[in-house]
């Protein structure tokens, strides 16, 4: 189960309801939560395992003092600058704090609330990136693969991808490619229930080498497959690394 709590000014409430329901999850009204808000949003976790609670200068205050005094769990967005008459923040700190609301800040909280879905298999997204451009912000782990030997020094293969099945089988047939493939892939399926146990649903594998094209590309085709084959977590290939919020808009 996954209960979001969106704390906002309230000129943003009805777009993050919007938003909210797009990405999956139950926005309950706010007479559903009137009598007893803690036990209204567990009865609905029940039915509905992705829910989102908008929490506004004028409404929601009473449901977040609920939450907080049952001790029940809950990912936190701040929205803007949320400071009506009366209205309280909670001590925590939330997970993110986005200044205000735009294409850039609504498709990185679309991305958050897909991070934290309910789902029945873990997820792990690879990705590749070039380490000539630095390390991905977003990144859980990071794996180098700069000492495997490179197809980019073979004419034929310099300009076709990792994925080529040329490419793939030049990076594979290597011992290091075997060896990283084996040690590591074992250690991160052992990791997945723990992972879960935390609420986490989505974990990002980046793979990294100099261009980010051949050998990163190839190591990561073949971990998703062999992610997907486990039965333990899903996976997927990312063609581009996940949105990455500048640190001025948070």
């Amino acid at each position: 189960m996954s209960l979001v709590v969106i704390l906002c000014e309230d000129r943003f409430r009805e777009e993050l309801e919007a938003l909210a329901a797009e990405s999956g999850y139950t926005v309950p009204a706010g007479g559903e939560l009137a009598q007893n808000p803690d036990a209204a949003v567990h009865s609905r976790l029940d039915q509905d395992p992705n829910l989102v609670l908008i929490v506004s200068e004028q409404v929601g205050q009473e449901w977040l003092n609920a939450l907080d005094r049952e001790g029940t769990r809950y990912w936190l967005v701040e929205a803007g600058s949320p400071r009506g008459p009366g209205f309280q923040l909670p001590k925590r700190k939330p997970h993110r704090h986005l200044l205000g609301l735009d294409q850039t800040t609504l498709g990185y909280l679309r991305q958050l609330l897909d991070d934290w879905r309910d789902r029945d298999l873990l997820r792990v997204d690879c990705f590749t990136f070039a380490f000539r451009d630095g390390l991905p912000h977003e990144a859980d782990w990071v794996v180098d693969t700069r000492f495997l030997d490179s197809p980019y020094w073979v004419t034929e293969m310099r300009e076709r991808p990792g994925t080529d099945a040329m490419v793939r089988d030049y990076v594979m047939r290597q011992p290091g490619a075997q060896e990283l493939v084996g040690q590591f892939l074992p250690m991160l399926l052992r990791l997945v229930p723990l992972y879960q146990d935390q609420r986490r649903s989505v974990l990002r594998v980046a793979v990294g080498c100099t261009g980010g094209l051949h050998r990163s590309m190839a190591i990561a085709s073949e971990l998703v497959e062999r992610i997907d084959q486990s039965g333990v977590a899903g996976a997927r290939f990312l063609k581009e690394p996940p949105l990455h919020l500048p640190q001025e808009l948070d």
